[in-house]
């Protein structure tokens, strides 16, 4: 009988992943992430099946991340250079509070090994964002 996966393991995953992206780029090793995740190297290919996988998967998180760091209290009846202000503000806090994450982000955005099912799940938070009018458009957030 198989193990049961552990939420635990995989966000210390995704935050060694982080870390060594970070430093090293997207082309780390695995290798890399295990030791910094404090774990064996086979039991990363237990959550995700590829490094790539594990690309898309950590886009998607932090982009949810991000979302949650802008619509937080997003002003919806405000002008649109209230809410304008609102997502640079909350865009500049995210990324000044989390240097690391926020340049893994820009790594990935670029990485061409992005699933269009991962990006259409990072956009998805932001849609109220074009359904408000004038702010520009969600993918590039």
């Amino acid at each position: 009988m198989a193990k049961p996966k552990s939420e635990d393991k995989r966000n210390a995953i995704l935050s060694a992943a982080i870390q060594v992206f970070a430093e090293r780029g997207l082309g780390a090793p695995t290798a890399a992430i295990t030791s910094a995740a404090g774990i064996a190297e086979g039991s990363l290919f237990t959550y995700f099946k590829t490094k790539d996988e594990l690309i898309n998967a950590l886009y998607r998180e932090l982009k949810l991340e991000l979302a949650d760091a802008t619509m937080s209290g997003f002003p919806r009846k405000q002008s649109v250079r209230h809410r304008l202000e609102h997502l640079w503000n909350g865009y500049v806090q995210r990324g000044v509070a989390n240097p690391d994450r926020q340049k893994v982000l820009k790594q990935i955005q670029v990485w061409g090994g992005l699933t269009e099912q991962s990006k259409q799940a990072a956009a998805a938070p932001f849609s109220e964002i074009q359904r408000s009018g004038g702010c520009g458009d969600a993918k590039d957030i």
